[in-house]
């Protein structure tokens, strides 16, 4: 059982104390694609002593058998790179540039909401709760707060933007979002409500992108 004391640090752990200057840098920039003022309801992540946590946490390190699929985890890695290979092999026209500048901005949203959040990754948690078990696989794209999903984010906005571009691919760019989301998950990078919260996140950047068109 964990002491009152021990809880409340739990409930307080962090991902980081302060921002890193690359992602500042993201937050404060000046965006031609996306609308900058956007508003984004407040919801808050399962705390870190909560059963959800605690049940999301076994979860993760029960998925795939306990196993890392390390190609999967690459491979969903460059969402850019994802969409554009399947457009590529269905010839279809890929702006790359502009879908490049789009992930780009949606960066300043998503690294707003990270920071303000400030959830720990799983495996920060997993650590404290001493889930020896618990086995990730760690990517350079992973050195921010959990919450929400970035690559989530901008999976399902693609997915999104793309569909609309071309309706009868529509349910093929969702399955791409949802394997991007998959990805993470495989590594263990993010909790399920990460990615939940990512796909909402998206929605909202998503009427900033068609406001701009």
């Amino acid at each position: 059982m964990i002491k009152l004391k021990n809880l409340l640090d739990l409930n307080d752990m962090k991902y980081s104390d302060e921002v890193k200057p690359k992602h500042q840098k993201t937050i404060d920039m000046e965006t031609e694609l996306i609308a900058d003022e956007m508003r984004i309801p407040y919801k808050p992540f399962p705390e870190n002593s909560s059963k959800e946590t605690r049940e999301e946490l076994q979860w993760l390190s029960n998925y795939n058998n306990g196993a890392v699929d390390e190609t999967f985890v690459k491979d969903g890695d460059d969402v850019g790179k994802v969409f554009e290979n399947y457009c590529k092999d269905n010839d279809l026209e890929y702006d790359k540039e502009y879908y490049k500048q789009i992930i780009k901005e949606s960066g300043k949203t998503i690294l707003s909401l990270k920071y303000y959040y400030n959830r720990p990754r799983p495996k920060q948690l997993a650590d404290y709760y001493g889930l020896e078990e618990f086995e990730d696989f760690e990517l350079p794209s992973m050195k921010t707060p959990s919450y929400p999903s970035g690559h989530s984010t901008q999976g399902h906005l693609m997915a999104e933007l793309l569909g609309k571009k071309y309706p009868t691919h529509y349910e093929e760019f969702k399955k791409l979002s949802n394997f991007i989301s998959k990805s993470r998950i495989m590594a263990r990078a993010h909790y399920p409500s990460d990615c939940r919260f990512g796909e909402e996140v998206a929605q909202h950047i998503l009427g900033k992108v068609i406001q701009n068109d």
